[in-house]
């Protein structure tokens, strides 16, 4: 089990309550923080991001995303980014740059 007292990679409050990520595994919490919703699993377990699985987004990630717009997760490492459905069990966007190749064109100006 990781300890998730210090160097959480990335969080994300969507639904009910945060998502906490940390090397390969993530928790959820409610929106107090102080219950757990969802127990230490992996990114890539049936409940979470399966769709993760055997790309570089399965763990350490920079930085998560939820659209309210599409229903998306945007998960973000290093320079790239990925999509996933609302139920992360599909890639709905394949890795891409986040700037300089259509992730967010805006920032190319």
């Amino acid at each position: 089990m990781q300890d998730f007292t210090h160097d959480i990679d990335t969080l994300l409050c969507v639904g009910n309550g945060y998502w906490i990520f940390k090397g390969n595994k993530c928790l959820k919490t409610n929106m107090a923080g102080d219950k757990l919703l969802v127990d230490q699993i992996d990114i890539t377990a049936s409940g979470a991001w399966p769709a993760l699985a055997g790309t570089r987004f399965a763990r350490d990630l920079d930085g998560i995303a939820f659209s309210n717009e599409s229903g998306y997760y945007w998960f973000l490492k290093g320079d790239s980014c990925i999509a996933t459905n609302g139920g992360g069990d599909q890639i709905v966007c394949s890795e891409r740059k986040i700037a300089g190749a259509g992730g967010w064109p805006a920032l190319d100006q």
